[in-house]
């Protein structure tokens, strides 16, 4: 008698052997049931085709350009030593295979000594290099196929395909694999809520599960390897609709919600011209609007506002907030950092004029006595603008009438916190502004479920920048570049990627206190400052004023001065081992620049001749740059946090599968459209509870 059919939520303890020890390893890797073990695929297939016979690796001959071989034989000896000079861990084992024998080299690998024993058999993959005793795999990845007497007669290849699957504590790769195939044998699907509209030409979810898991002999091996086979698209569709009605069922709830109306009158309309510096653009003009819209329509707004470096904002955001400030409300701007909040703070009270006394900041390290002063005019209702940093969570933070909130640089916020500043204010306005450009793809999943204005315009007068990638032997040309400039007036940024050399202990750099002394000696009597993350908030803000005044000509800084800082007559930045920074960091720091009348430059010093450093020298288009990004950091990296919102999916790709996305989107609005069946809201519910989403409703 079979063993019974199990559904695929059920525990992985239903499956032999796994008692509390495997399901705590499996746990802490996100593994619960059974629908977690299948989705979890293979991280690579071996091909038997794709082997090679150690005797066959002989043809090789010095100079060849090799790519990696996979081999599989036993150990039969297995050392590891210290070499004499540089001190480090050197683990060799000799492979045989029958046809000959092979040696495999690791450094710095101590661990092996542990996880390896002469009479394993293994797999191993790897570039074939000649070394001192001949051919060798140096490094080579590699996966236990058998110990002992299991080895003997143990073909790992049932079929063209193996499967191989990461270790997992106590559980071998091996292992998992036999569970996994166990819960092949006795899950059993029920109807799922994949609509026909996407279900169509893909083979059902528990088919797809089994070509993945056990690839039929005449499947495509690059497309296994890349995940594009009609099997993974089936699995991708089901997690990124799940994704996608989840985000339109938010989106219907969120516009069922009743949020303040904003009145508007010719008077409203002429006092927020009055704090206009210039006229506004037409991409400006039409983001305001859009927002203008949301707020007078009896629902609450939740809108993604985002354009490329130097697009106008911030001014938009201001107008946004006089919308709430000028009628009798109160309006919050919540920033990643001080030094972005203080510029903020500048900002506005420029545009105020004289009005500025209704603006507060509140920061946290302010003097207990200054907060309480600022913690008093904010909950009376005097401070109709407030701008802050995280110190605006702080439960002795009460507002009198919070109406609206802009968020800046919404992904460094996690959902907690902005859940916190929403209950201070009822069920305030939300406007959220994203620093860097984001691709379509990509917004579609952090900011799914709000509506999006797209600054796609500069402000007229915004010069060009001209970027310039130099090898630092080549760095004198640079200082010459920031003379010419300091000796016209201008002032100039250096950006320095560590503070000391301890912030690096395996790649050299120059530290900020290097490049400090380096250009007192090269730039004598110039009066320069230095700022970075280390400084108190006093300090830091003391030293930008004598830059943003004019004081002082240079500026020497780490990644502090990213966003924010405004300084028209700033014509220069010099970006030292441009290798360490992202393509959107670099991009943002480039937009320090050209924001006056006069032509500016962005020189970046790099040994590292890479595609990514010169796509910022062939473009300025902020999407563009985004997007290369995205394509080679991925979604997780291009954000740079885990906060960030970006949905965990295990088989969907944003990147790959972005024109997937869009359609499941698409699907879901008409599916929610029609109407949820019951099978339908019971496998959202499961699939949901896996799906998380950057979201401040």
């Amino acid at each position: 008698m079979g063993m019974p059919h199990l559904p695929l939520s059920s525990r992985l303890t239903v499956l032999r052997g796994v008692g509390p020890a495997y399901a705590e390893a499996l746990g802490q890797a996100g593994l619960e049931t059974l629908r977690d073990l299948l989705w979890a695929l293979p991280y690579r297939y071996v091909d038997r085709g794709s082997l090679r016979r150690i005797a066959e690796l002989d043809r090789f001959h010095p100079g060849d350009e090799r790519s990696p071989v996979t081999v599989l034989g036993t150990i039969k000896d297995l050392r590891q030593t210290t070499t004499r000079v540089q001190r480090m861990t050197l683990t060799e084992a000799l492979l045989e295979d029958g046809s000959g024998t092979l040696r495999l080299v690791w450094f710095n690998q101590a661990y092996l000594a542990r996880a390896l024993r002469p009479g394993d058999r293994i797999l191993a993959f790897g570039a074939p290099a000649l070394g001192r005793h001949g051919l060798e795999l140096r490094g080579p990845a590699w996966e236990l196929m058998g110990r002992g007497a299991a080895v003997a007669d143990d073909d790992p290849f049932v079929r063209r395909y193996l499967p191989l699957y990461r270790k997992l504590g106590p559980i071998t790769g091996r292992v998992r694999g036999r569970l996994v195939q166990e819960a092949l044998g006795r899950v059993q699907v029920m109807e799922d809520g994949l609509p026909p509209e996407l279900a169509k030409g893909l083979p059902d979810l528990l088919t797809a599960l089994r070509l993945l898991h056990q690839p039929l002999d005449e499947s495509d091996p690059q497309a296994l390897e890349q995940g594009r086979t009609p099997a993974h698209q089936r699995l991708a569709a089901e997690e990124l609709f799940a994704f996608a009605l989840g985000v339109a069922l938010r989106r219907a709830g969120r516009m069922q919600r009743r949020g303040r109306v904003m009145p508007t009158s010719p008077a409203l309309r002429e006092r927020l011209q009055g704090f206009l510096p210039f006229t506004l653009t037409t991409a400006q003009r039409r983001a305001f609007k859009e927002i203008v819209g949301d707020l007078t329509s009896g629902r609450v707004m939740h809108r993604l506002l985002q354009g490329d470096v130097g697009s106008g904002k911030t001014l938009v955001a201001f107008l946004t907030m006089a919308m709430a400030a000028e009628t009798g409300g109160q309006a919050a701007l919540l920033a990643p950092t001080e030094v972005l909040a203080r510029q903020h703070a500048v900002t506005f009270t420029r545009l105020l004029g004289d009005d500025a006394h209704r603006m507060q900041l509140l920061l946290g390290p302010m003097k207990a006595a200054e907060k309480r002063a600022a913690l008093a005019r904010i909950a009376s209702g005097e401070a109709s603008y407030v701008v802050g940093t995280h110190a605006l969570f702080q439960e002795a933070v009460a507002f009198a009438d919070l109406q609206l909130v802009v968020v800046d640089e919404q992904h460094r916020f996690g959902v907690k916190q902005r859940e916190a500043l929403k209950t201070k204010g009822g069920d305030p306005h939300w406007l959220v502004m994203s620093a860097t450009p984001i691709p379509r793809s990509l917004a579609l999943a952090v900011f799914g479920d709000l509506d999006q204005s797209v600054l796609d315009e500069l402000p007229p007068g915004r010069q060009p920048i001209r970027t310039r990638l130099l090898d630092p032997d080549d760095a004198e040309r640079a200082w010459d570049l920031v003379e010419r400039e300091l000796g016209a007036g201008r002032q100039a940024y250096i950006v320095s990627p560590a503070i000391d050399p301890t912030d690096e202990t395996k790649v050299s750099l120059r530290d900020i206190q290097a490049m400090e002394a380096l250009l007192r000696a090269r730039f004598h009597g110039v009066a320069l400052e230095v700022v970075h993350g280390r400084l108190k908030a006093d300090e830091m803000g003391a030293r930008m004023a004598r830059f943003v005044s004019g004081e002082a000509r240079l500026l020497l800084a780490t990644t502090v001065i990213e966003v924010g800082v405004d300084v028209p007559n700033a014509t220069v930045m010099v970006v030292d081992h441009a290798e360490r920074f992202g393509l959107s960091q670099l991009h943002q720091l480039r937009g320090r620049v050209g924001r006056g009348a006069h032509a500016s430059h962005f020189v970046m010093l790099s040994r590292a001749e890479t595609e990514r450093l010169h796509a910022l020298v062939e473009t300025q288009d902020g999407f563009r740059i985004a997007q290369k990004d995205l394509e080679l950091r991925g979604p997780g990296e291009f954000f740079g946090t885990r906060q960030s919102g970006v949905p965990q999916f295990q088989v969907a790709d944003l990147l790959r599968d972005r024109a997937l996305l869009v359609r499941c989107r698409e699907v879901a609005e008409v599916v929610l459209a029609r109407g949820l069946n019951d099978v339908q809201r019971a496998w959202l519910q499961q699939e949901q509870a896996r799906l998380k989403l950057a979201e401040v409703s």
